[in-house]
Formats: structure tokens, sequence, C-alpha cells
């Protein structure tokens, strides 16, 4: 199963082999015999290339899971021994992961020292499964029924900019008025189009942005707006370190809308594993913590 799983990921016997430490007609032996158990062809091998077949696509996906098993076993008798060890990939928002998770990273290397973080920035999302991903931060409600999902707080969607664009062109005081003001919008990833403004306590109020900055980064809108290139909608988590050092303020707070959950998911495999516990645990105060910080400068309550 492991020959397989290697040649399949790696699409090469060689590589295969290499990694595994074994000859490549060793390996290649391996594979056949699983074919031949099987009576069905598992990999398409050419002169070039060495792929899947939609069989092995599907048996490539239940070896992934039974190693995960595996190491879980092997991890549990582990626990209390040692302090928790290994490679750890995870998948975090882009913004997510450069605004708020990477200046917090030394914090847990330093009690954590054994393990090695594979950190993926990813819009999409992704299986965590096939991609071989420990865990991940999502926004939105989780619908998979294969996930463990922990839900550690809401969102909002503010509207802010900075002190000296607001000193230079006025605060608006109502909706209408941001069509007097330079607006940033974001792109959402998969959409030719930005994001739509969504505005609470806005009743018989209907106001369509004309941007003058779009970009397909969250993050670099609310940079941008911090920078007193004009006005934008950001995540108050996302917001939460320019709001706590004066580089952005809110505005129209009386028209603050909810925005997405936000929370720590993993396979059902991936929970027993102490070094993806340990670093769920640390996700979720760090979280916790942005959202109180947010909360403060934003005079409102934190969503849980």
């Amino acid at each position: 199963m492991q020959a397989f799983s290697r040649v399949a990921e790696l699409g090469s016997f060689t590589r295969a082999a290499d990694e595994l430490g074994l000859s490549r007609a060793m390996v290649s032996t391996h594979v056949r015999r699983l074919e031949l158990r099987f009576g069905l062809k598992l990999l398409n091998r050419t002169t070039r290339k060495v792929a899947v077949t939609p069989a092995g696509a599907d048996y490539l996906g239940h070896c992934r899971r039974i190693f995960a098993e595996v190491a879980a076993a092997e991890e549990t008798l582990r626990q209390g021994k040692e302090q928790p060890t290994g490679h750890l990939r995870v998948d975090v928002p882009g913004s997510f992961g450069r605004h708020i998770l990477l200046p917090r990273l030394p914090d847990f290397f330093a009690r954590y020292p054994g393990i090695n973080l594979d950190l993926r920035f990813n819009e999409r999302v992704v299986d965590l499964v096939r991609e071989n991903v420990d865990l991940a931060v999502r926004a939105g409600t989780i619908t998979d029924p294969n996930l463990v999902a922990l839900r550690i707080c809401g969102s909002r969607w503010i509207t802010c900019a900075s002190p000296a664009y607001l000193d230079r062109h006025g605060r608006p005081q109502t909706i209408e008025d941001l069509a007097d003001h330079a607006l940033i919008g974001a792109i959402p990833a998969g959409s030719a189009q930005p994001r739509p403004w969504t505005f609470a306590n806005a009743e018989g109020q209907s106001f369509e942005p004309r941007f003058r900055i779009t970009a397909n980064e969250t993050e670099a809108t609310m940079l941008a707006a911090a920078r007193g290139a004009g006005i934008t909608q950001t995540m108050d988590l996302l917001a939460a370190r320019e709001l706590v050092e004066g580089h952005l303020v809110m505005v129209l707070p009386q028209h603050t809308e909810l925005g997405p959950p936000l929370s720590i998911v993993h396979t059902l495999a991936a929970q027993r594993l102490a070094r993806v516990r340990v670093f769920s645990d640390f996700l979720r105060g760090l979280l916790e913590y942005v959202a109180q910080r947010a909360a403060l400068h934003t005079g409102l309550p934190a969503i849980r």
C-alpha cells in the first residue's frame, strides 16, 4: 500500500523507490501484486508518466485514511511519554495566515519545538484527505459529515478607513454618503466581480459601491485602506491589529453586518493525533484573543 501510494502521489516509480529505500523493481512488484489481487488496474503507465486510474484514485483515498489511523494509534501509545512531535500540514485562508497566524507562530514553536509545520495558504476549500491536510481553518458553515468542526467565533463585516483619509475627505454619516468617497473592494476567489457590500439596519436603502480600487485579496484591500487609499469593508478579525494600532477606524457602526463564523476542521482520524490537538488548541486561543481585541476596538460584543 505504501509503495502504491507513493508512486501515485509522486507520479514516478523511480522517485517512490528512492523515497522508500527500495529498488524500482521491488516497488513495481508490490504494485503489480496489488493489481493482481484486486483484478483491477490501479495505475496507467507510459514511458513518460504514471497516473492513477479511477479505481486507483479511490483506493488511494482509502490508503491515506488507513495510514492516518495507523499514525494515530502509534501516537496514542506515545502520549504521556514525550512532547508531541512530527509533521503537521495546516491549510488556512491566505489573509488569515499572513496577518493573524504568522506573527504568533514563534509562541507555538517555543512550546512545541518537536513539531514541523507545513503551512498552506488557500482561498479554496481543500479536500483534507486527498491533499493530506491535517487541520484547516474555514469560514462559513461546515457541512461535510466526514469532518470534525469546532466553531471558534463569529465575525462582522466592518466598514473602515484610516484617520488620515477621514481627516482629508470627511466621515460618512449615512450609507449614501459612501458614494462620495474612494471605495476599495475585494474580489473573492473564483469570482470575477467584487464582493457586494452588506449593511445591517439598512431598510429602504440600496447602495451599489463604485470601486476606485479592487484587489483579489481581502488583506490587500484592508492594508490599502489603512494606508489612506480609501474606505473598505473587511472582517473585524482581520482588521483587529490595524484597529488596535490606530491605522484604521470604523465608520457607520450602526450598519455593521454579521459575517461568517470561523471554525477549525480536521478528519476523524486526525483528532487523535497529539500534534493536531495542540495546534488546534493554539489556534482556538489565538482566534478568541483576536476576536476580543476586535470587539474592544469596535465597541461591539464578540460573537461566539
